[in-house]
C-alpha cells in the first residue's frame, strides 16, 4: 500500500478562466480539511490497467463529491462511500470499455473510445508515458464534462484507491509508474465551471 505524502504544483488555468486575477501555479498540500475545497469536490483516479480488470474506489471524505475514474484497458470500477460522504456523480472514461458499480441513485456515465465516445485516459501527472493516455487532456475533458477538478491520483497498475477524510489517498499501486497526485482549488471557495455531470 502506498500513501501520497508529497506536493505537486499545477498551473491553475481553470482559475484564470473563471475570471479571477490569480495567475501562474498554485501548490497545495495533499492533506486538506473537509470543506476547504468548495461545496462539491471532483476527484480523478487514473490507471493504465487494473489487476484482473477490476478496481475499487472508497471515499470516506465528508462532503459532496463527483468521482471520475479512468483507465486505458477495460475496467470494472466499484465505488463506495463512507457514512458522511455523498457521491453526486460518477464518470468513467477510457480507451477501452469502462463499467461502473456504484451506490444506488447516483448519476453515472461511462464513455470509451471503444464505443466511439469522446474519451481520454491518464495515470501519471503531469503526463502519462504512453501516447494514447494524456493526463492533461483527461483533466481538460473532466472539466468540460463533469466539473472543475479538485484532485488527481494515478499510477499505471492498481486495484484500489482510498480517499481519506483529510484527502490523503492510499492505494495498491504497483508497477513501473508509482502513484502521483495533485490537489488544486482548495482555497475555501467554490470552483466555477460547467455542470456536475455532462
Amino acid at each position: 500500500m502506498k500513501i501520497a505524502t508529497h506536493l505537486v504544483a499545477l498551473a491553475c488555468a481553470s482559475l484564470t478562466a473563471c475570471g479571477t486575477s490569480d495567475e501562474g501555479a498554485a501548490t497545495y498540500s495533499l492533506s486538506q480539511e473537509p470543506g476547504a475545497c468548495g461545496s462539491i469536490e471532483t476527484h480523478v483516479f487514473g490507471i493504465h490497467h487494473a489487476f484482473a480488470g477490476k478496481a475499487a474506489i472508497h471515499i470516506s471524505r465528508p462532503g459532496t463529491h463527483a468521482i471520475v475514474v479512468s483507465a486505458h484497458d477495460a475496467t470494472t470500477w466499484t465505488i463506495t462511500a463512507g457514512p458522511d460522504t455523498t457521491i453526486d456523480a460518477i464518470y468513467a472514461v477510457g480507451a477501452q470499455r469502462q463499467t461502473i458499480v456504484g451506490p444506488r441513485g447516483v448519476r453515472a456515465v461511462a464513455e470509451s473510445g471503444a464505443d466511439g465516445d469522446p474519451y481520454q485516459c491518464g495515470y501519471e501527472f503531469p503526463s502519462s508515458s504512453t501516447p494514447e493516455c494524456n493526463t492533461e487532456e483527461l483533466i481538460n475533458l473532466v472539466e468540460k464534462r463533469v466539473h472543475a477538478v479538485t484532485s488527481f491520483h494515478g499510477c499505471d497498475v492498481a486495484g484500489s484507491f482510498s480517499l481519506g477524510a483529510n484527502m490523503v489517498v492510499s492505494s495498491s499501486c504497483d508497477g513501473a509508474v508509482s502513484q502521483t497526485d495533485f490537489v488544486q482549488n482548495c482555497d475555501g471557495e467554490d470552483s466555477c465551471g460547467g455542470p456536475v455531470l455532462l
